[in-house]
């Protein structure tokens, strides 16, 4: 790779016209809302029915098992190590086995033992949408905020993309 690429592919990007980039932004703002919205009505009818018409029953936990992610500190420069408990286990629902693997938080998983039971609520008609007692409802705020947030800086990049008040490349 010789030393004038990445000049090249500035000049590329600075050639583009702003408006093309602009489109790739706002359409990229359109998949997050779309996925946002998505994943927000998605988590909040499976949260419901599971309480509506959830049926409980004991699954069998196959093994626990404790791990280790690199963040990106937000306090910070750089990464830390955020420490993750999750479970994998098994439940049976008119014969069929139905396996998963699920993050508790410490508490939920201390109280778990490997091939030992755990409550297990799942839908009656869909017994692959189902909740491990101690496992963080399906929609969080959080998510949505995220979609929010992603799609309206894309948006906003976009739109300024598209009125010529944001330049990619620097005039020479």
């Amino acid at each position: 790779m010789s030393t004038s690429e990445p000049s090249s592919i500035r000049q590329w990007l600075a050639d583009l016209p702003a408006g093309s980039i602009g489109w790739v932004f706002v359409v990229s703002g359109v998949l997050f809302l779309v996925g946002g919205a998505y994943q927000t009505i998605t988590g909040l009818a499976h949260d419901r029915s599971l309480e509506q018409d959830g049926r409980n029953v004991d699954g069998t936990v196959l093994k626990k098992t404790v791990g280790t992610r690199w963040v990106e500190s937000q306090s910070h420069e750089g990464r830390t190590a955020q420490t993750y408990y999750s479970v994998a286990y098994r439940f049976s629902v008119l014969g069929e086995d139905i396996t998963g693997t699920v993050e508790l938080d410490k508490d939920a998983w201390d109280q778990l033992r490997e091939q030992g039971p755990i409550r297990v609520t799942y839908l009656p008609n869909e017994p692959e949408i189902h909740h491990v007692e101690g496992q963080d409802a399906e929609f969080t705020l959080w998510k949505l905020f995220l979609s929010l947030i992603g799609a309206g800086l894309m948006f906003y990049v976009g739109r300024l993309l598209l009125a010529g008040k944001l330049q990619l490349g620097s005039e020479e």
